[in-house]
C-alpha cells in the first residue's frame, strides 16, 4: 500500500476521505476547548473565563495557520517537481520564490562513514555559513546535490510545523525526502528546511529559504527488486495478479458516477461505501503441497482468491482452482496450519460480508469443514492468529474483527450480522463508547481446539472479546513461562496485553506499559531486536504531520489525543516491564515517523542475526490524475 501522492488534478470525493482525520482532530480539539466552559463548578469564574478565552484564542490560531498550511501545499508540490527535475527553482519553481529570495544553500558533503553492519555510506552535508540572493546563485539551489545523482525518482516536502510573525511572514519548518541514483547506486536523502513566505496578491512566495541539515545514504544496489514479471511467465497470469476488480469498480464510480456490478446489491451497499476501505486483503505464506518451496495464497474483495504455487524455478502457477481455494470476494485473511495434526496445512479464512471459512486439507484438496466448530464463525474478521494456548498439543484460533460500518443503521447491521445476544450487548455498548477512542465493534473470537479438527467457541473468549476493532492480534510469550501471550492491536481504542496464566487470560497491559499504548492500533508484531532473550512488541500506530502540528499548538490536551498522532512505538521488554525506546531524539530508536502505518514486522533481512523492521504505510492511492493536495 502506498502513501496518498500529491499529484496535480482534479478535485474528487476523494479529497472528502483523505481530509477526514484531520477534520476529526479538529473536532475532538473543539470539544476539548468547550469542554473547559463546563468545568467553572469551582466558583472561580475569572480563572475559568481566561482558559476559555485562551483556548479559544489558541483554536483560532491553529485554524488560520492550518489554512494557511493548506494553502501553501500546491507550491510545495512544484518545489517537488523542480527537484525531480534537477532544478531549483528551474522552471516549475521559479513562481515559487520572490524576486529579491535569499537563501543559506548547501555547502560541501561529508566525509562518508560506513555502516558496520549493512553496505551502506552514511554522509552528513555541510550547510553554507552565509546567505546569497536565490538570483545570484549559478545553478540555483542545491546544485551540489543535482552533481550527486543521474535523476530522482521521488522527492518530497512536508510541513512540520508552521506559524505566523508579527510582519506578515509566514514560517514552516519542512521535512525534506528524496530517492534517486547514479548508475546502479542508490541514494537517499532526508533533510530540514526552513522557509519565510510573504504574500503576493492571491499568492504565497519565499523569500528566505534556509538549509538546516541534509544527511545521504548510499547503497551499491537496491535490497530488493520486483520479479514478478519473471515469476509469473504466462502472461494470462501475470495480468490476473495484476489486476484489481475493486479498483476498476472505484474507477468507475469516480469518473463515470456508475457501474455494473456482479454481486448482490446487499453486498455493494456495504463493500461500496467508505467504511468498506477498512477492510483489507492479504498475502499468506505457505508450503501447500510440502515440497520445501514457499506458495502464496492471496485474497481477494472482489474476484476469486489465488494460489501461487511455487515451481521451485523461480516461476509461479494459480492452483487455486485445483485445490479448491479459489473463494469468491470479500475475503480479509487466510491462515494456514496444521489444525487436525495430520500433517498437512488447513486453512481458516476470515471474511467481512460472508461468515468466515474453515478448510481441511485431505490429500491435497481442501473441503469446508466449518461445521465441526460448534458456533457461526464471524463476519468482519480483520486477522488470524494461532496457538496452542492452553498447551494440549493442538492449535486454537483467536479471530480478530474489526467495525461494522458505522455510516448504516446500527439495528439493521446488527441484524444482518451479530447472533441474537451479540447483537443487545453491541447496542448496550454503542450507546456508552467514545466515537474516536473506545469506539464499539464486533467481538474478537477465541476457538480451542478439541482434537480431530473440531474447534468451541469460548465464551467472551476467555476475557478477550473486547468488543472493539482490532486490525491485528499476536501471539509471543512475553514472559518466558512457556505458553504464549496475547498482544492485541485496536483502532479507535487503546491496545491490549493478555498473559496467560496457565490457560486463564490476565489483561496486564497497564502493569506492562502504563499509558504508552494509547494510538491507533493498526498491527503489533513481537520479536527480540536487542538480542537479550525477551521478545519485544512494536506497536504500529499513525503518524500525522497536519495531527501532530495541530496538537502541539494546545497545552493540557488528554494524553490519548498526542498518542493518536505520534507514530510507532517499539518496547523494550525489561523486568520491570515495556520501556519505550522509541522517539526522535539522541539515543532513541528512531522507528516512530514512518507515515500512516500498518502491521509492522520484524525480519532479520540482511542476515546478521539483527531483526530489522518493515512497516507498509500509507491510506490510499488515487488514480492518476484525481490525487489531491492534501498533505496528512
Amino acid at each position: 500500500m502506498h502513501g496518498p501522492r500529491a499529484l496535480e488534478g482534479p478535485v474528487t470525493p476523494v479529497s472528502l476521505r483523505q481530509f477526514f482525520p484531520c477534520a476529526a482532530i479538529g473536532v475532538g480539539l473543539g470539544l476539548f476547548t468547550s469542554s473547559c466552559s463546563d468545568s467553572s463548578e469551582s466558583g472561580d469564574t475569572g480563572s475559568n473565563t481566561s482558559t476559555v478565552l485562551s483556548a479559544d484564542a489558541t483554536f483560532r490560531a491553529m485554524v488560520a495557520t492550518e489554512e494557511t498550511i493548506a494553502k501553501l501545499v500546491p507550491p510545495l508540490n512544484r518545489l517537488g517537481r523542480a527537484v525531480r527535475d534537477l532544478s531549483l527553482p528551474g522552471h516549475f519553481a521559479s513562481s515559487v520564490f520572490a524576486v529579491e529570495a535569499v537563501a543559506i544553500d548547501l555547502g560541501n558533503v561529508g566525509d562518508p562513514k560506513a555502516d558496520a553492519r549493512l553496505p551502506l555510506q552514511h554522509h552528513e552535508w555541510e550547510v553554507s555559513t552565509f546567505e546569497v540572493r536565490v538570483a545570484d546563485l549559478r545553478g540555483g539551489l542545491w546544485k551540489a546535490l543535482w552533481e550527486e545523482v543521474d535523476g530522482l525518482e521521488d522527492a518530497r516536502f512536508g510541513v512540520l510545523r508552521g506559524r505566523i510573525t508579527g510582519n506578515g511572514t509566514f514560517v514552516t519548518e519542512l521535512t525534506f525526502s528524496a530517492r534517486g541514483w547514479k548508475k546502479k547506486e542508490i541514494t537517499a536523502w532526508k533533510g530540514r528546511v526552513d522557509l519565510h513566505w510573504q504574500k503576493n496578491g492571491e499568492s504565497w512566495q519565499i523569500t528566505r529559504w534556509v538549509t538546516r541539515q541534509m544527511h545521504v545514504t548510499r547503497a551499491a544496489a537496491p535490497l530488493f527488486r520486483e520479479v514478478l514479471g519473471s515469476a509469473l511467465p504466462n502472461p494470462s497470469e501475470y495480468r490476473r495478479a495484476r489486476s484489481s476488480i475493486h479498483e476498476r469498480y472505484l474507477r468507475e464510480v469516480f469518473f463515470t458516477g456508475s457501474t455494473t456490478f456482479a454481486y448482490p446489491k446487499d453486498y455493494w451497499i456495504y463493500v461500496l461505501s467508505w467504511d468498506s476501505l477498512d477492510q483489507h486483503t492479504s498475502v499468506s505464506v505457505v508450503d501447500i503441497d510440502q515440497d520445501g518451496w514457499d506458495d502464496f495464497y492471496v485474497t481477494a474483495r472482489w474476484g476469486r482468491n489465488q494460489l501461487w504455487r511455487n515451481r521451485g524455478d523461480g516461476t509461479f502457477t494459480d492452483i487455486a482452482p485445483r485445490v479448491g481455494l479459489d473463494i469468491d470476494g470479500v475475503c480479509n485473511c487466510a491462515l494456514f496450519a496444521d489444525f487436525d495434526n495430520d500433517g498437512d496445512q488447513d486453512a481458516f479464512i476470515g471474511r467481512s460480508l460472508e461468515r468466515g471459512q474453515y478448510y481441511l486439507n485431505e490429500g491435497g484438496r481442501f473441503i469446508e469443514s466449518s461445521s465441526l466448530i460448534d458456533a457461526p464463525l464471524p463476519y468482519w474478521a480483520s486477522a488470524l492468529a494461532a496457538t496452542d494456548f492452553n498447551q494440549d498439543g493442538l492449535l486454537d484460533l483467536y479471530i480478530s474483527t474489526y467495525r461494522l460500518p458505522i455510516s448504516k443503521p446500527m439495528n439493521i447491521l446488527a441484524s444482518r450480522f451479530l447472533e441474537p445476544l451479540e447483537r443487545e450487548e453491541f447496542k448496550n455498548r454503542r450507546r456508552r463508547d467514545h466515537p474516536v477512542f473506545r469506539l464499539t465493534g464486533p467481538p474478537n473470537v477465541l476457538l480451542v481446539n478439541q482434537g480431530n479438527g473440531r474447534f468451541a467457541r469460548v465464551p467472551e473468549a476467555g476475557g478477550t472479546d473486547l468488543w472493539l476493532s482490532t486490525f491485528q492480534s499476536t501471539w509471543s510469550d512475553y514472559d518466558n513461562d512457556g505458553d504464549p501471550d496475547l498482544f492485541v492491536a485496536n483502532d479507535y481504542a487503546p491496545d491490549y496485553v493478555f498473559r496467560n496464566d496457565g490457560g486463564t487470560f490476565v489483561d496486564a497491559t497497564r502493569e506492562l506499559a502504563g499509558e504508552e499504548l494509547q494510538g491507533f492500533g493498526m498491527g503489533v508484531s513481537l520479536g527480540d531486536y536487542d538480542n537479550d532473550g525477551r521478545q519485544d512488541p512494536y506497536f504500529t500506530y499513525m503518524y500525522s504531520k497536519a495531527g501532530s502540528r495541530i496538537t502541539g499548538m494546545f497545552e493540557g490536551l488528554e494524553r490519548r489525543m498526542y498518542e493518536g498522532v505520534a507514530g510507532n512505538k517499539l518496547l523494550r521488554n525489561t523486568p520491570d516491564g515495556f520501556e519505550n525506546v522509541s522517539g526522535h531524539g539522541p539515543g532513541k530508536m528512531q522507528v516512530m515517523r514512518t507515515g500512516w502505518s500498518w502491521g509492522g514486522q520484524f525480519s532479520d533481512f540482511d542476515n546478521d542475526g539483527f531483526l530489522d523492521l518493515y512497516v507498509a504505510n500509507g491510506l490510499y492511492t488515487p488514480p492518476p490524475g484525481s490525487a489531491t493536495e492534501v498533505d496528512l
